[in-house]
């Protein structure tokens, strides 16, 4: 269930953003210690937010980019021309460290545990390029406060509700979201984050989600700028996921209910371009249990050729 309700809310929040702009992609995974149950129910909320957080950017960007349409001819002209140089060499990225360990003020018992480093992309020969791809990760991590202290919050009134024996193994909780490079070219700038939260539980709760930028302008791309036919695509997506799911090592780990979803995984927030395809990510408990992992699907470009625009074909 916790599945079905993931993708019907991650399907419906992607629909109302190409609705309203060109096309967009879990968050607040509150967990109780004392109530397995509501934790499952916490959860799905979670990945639901997550989502609409990743819309919410991807959004912002393209309501940035239609106002940018509406200015000074002129000067949209000068900034086409400067946004369209070919670049000589791939973006630089480096790493921002935002991690601390947030305690009680009364007690300085320990709360969370945060880790997070925030990416900052250097371009040389187009910094407009670059700072459009920072704003996105600039803004990724001002929302991320939010989330922080909602944690922080809950972490301090589960400790409160400790036994004195209870609290005498308390560890606190943990969020965290981990940047890396998962492809840089001239043409292309791929980024993935994994995002985390643990609250008690047998294992921490993850969704890995995915930036994919035309290094050129610095834009963020969405599924139907790399695909003349998202339907033909995603039939071709499909036939790969369940090609790599039912073999080893993963044919063992399916979820019963596995092959009715697999259609719904390509959505804006998990895929992603490197210098041999399409690559899709497929979380875990989406077709697979927990205990498999994350697994990435990467589909050739030549299979994609007949749906693929040629800009984006590597």
């Amino acid at each position: 269930m916790k599945k079905k309700l993931v993708i019907l809310c991650l399907g419906l929040c992607f629909l109302a953003a190409a609705c309203s702009n060109k096309g967009t992609g879990e968050r607040d995974l509150g967990q109780q210690i004392e109530n397995p149950a509501q934790d499952d129910t916490q959860d799905d909320n979670s990945i639901q937010q997550e989502g609409d957080k990743e819309s919410d950017l991807k959004n912002q960007e393209n309501d940035k980019k239609e106002k940018s349409d509406t200015e000074d001819p002129s000067q949209d002209q000068e900034s086409s021309e400067d946004t369209k140089k070919v670049l000589s060499k791939a973006p630089e990225v480096t790493f921002v460290d935002y991690s601390q360990n947030i305690q009680d003020e009364e007690s300085g018992v320990l709360l969370l545990s945060v880790t997070e480093n925030c990416p900052v992309i250097s371009i040389p020969e187009n910094e407009a390029a670059a700072e459009k791809m920072n704003l996105v990760f600039e803004q990724q991590h001002t929302t991320n406060q939010t989330y922080i202290q909602e944690d922080t919050l809950e972490a301090k009134n589960a400790f409160k509700a400790l036994t004195q024996e209870e609290a005498s193994t308390w560890n606190g909780y943990g969020y965290g979201v981990s940047y890396k490079v998962a492809y840089a070219s001239p043409q292309i700038l791929s980024i993935v984050a994994e995002t985390y939260k643990w609250q008690g539980g047998a294992h921490p709760n993850t969704w890995t989600s995915s930036y994919c930028f035309n290094a050129a302008d610095g834009t963020l791309l969405y599924l139907s700028d790399i695909f003349t036919d998202k339907a033909k695509a995603g039939e071709i997506v499909e036939k790969h996921i369940l090609d790599t799911i039912t073999k080893e090592p993963y044919k063992d780990a399916l979820l019963p209910d596995y092959e009715g979803y697999v259609a719904d995984l390509l959505t804006e927030n998990v895929f992603y371009l490197n210098d041999k395809g399409v690559v899709v990510i497929c979380n875990p408990e989406m077709l697979t249990v927990y205990a498999a992992g994350l697994i990435e699907v990467e589909i050739p470009y030549e299979e994609l050729e007949a749906v693929m625009n040629p800009a984006y074909v590597i």
